[in-house]
């Protein structure tokens, strides 16, 4: 499923990725992540070969997560990849950092102009969450509204941030169809 959404947007090894931008707005382990991350650098180490200029790739990935064990998880694994990679541990541990967001994604200051979101949102019913955040969520999110779940202000907010003409595939259930 995770190469699919990736191929279907676009997000191939063949395009010039580190010209691009992207977004996972709840990382959770790493499965987009790392897939991601994977055909960034095949795409940045095949323009190297040909002679193409690659700046760095510090703004080309974001992924936010909110739970701290689930984004070390996802950071582990990520620094391992990159290091297989031909990354030595400091580099790979400085990007890391520099992709990955501990937080709330619908809270989370984030830069706008995304050229792909992608990834599995939470799927929260809102009854589960604490009514100050809820309240907080609705003041902020004009789709999280009678039973909307959590996932639907995740379409909302991502759809903000990405770039005119960017791409954006979710996992997604399709009860959204059948809600007010």
């Amino acid at each position: 499923v995770v190469d699919f959404i990736l191929d279907l947007v676009g997000y191939t090894s063949s395009s010039p990725l580190y010209c691009k931008t992207l977004l996972e707005p709840s990382c959770g382990h790493g499965e987009f992540l790392i897939a991601a991350v994977s055909r960034l650098l095949a795409s940045a180490c095949a323009a190297r070969k040909r002679g193409t200029y690659v700046p760095a790739l510090d703004d080309c990935i974001r992924a936010v997560e909110l739970h701290a064990e689930s984004l070390e998880r996802a950071r582990n694994q990520l620094i391992a990849m990159m290091e297989q990679s031909g990354f030595n541990s400091t580099e790979a541990s400085r990007l890391a950092g520099k992709w990955l967001i501990q937080g709330d994604f619908l809270l989370a200051s984030l830069p706008t102009g995304f050229d792909f979101v992608i990834g599995n949102p939470p799927y929260v019913r809102q009854e589960l969450i604490p009514d100050a955040l809820l309240r907080e969520y609705r003041r902020l999110y004009s789709t999280l509204y009678d039973r909307a779940d959590l996932y639907i202000p995740f379409i909302e907010r991502s759809l903000s941030l990405l770039n005119e003409g960017g791409k954006f595939s979710f996992i997604c259930a399709d009860r959204w169809t059948k809600n007010k």
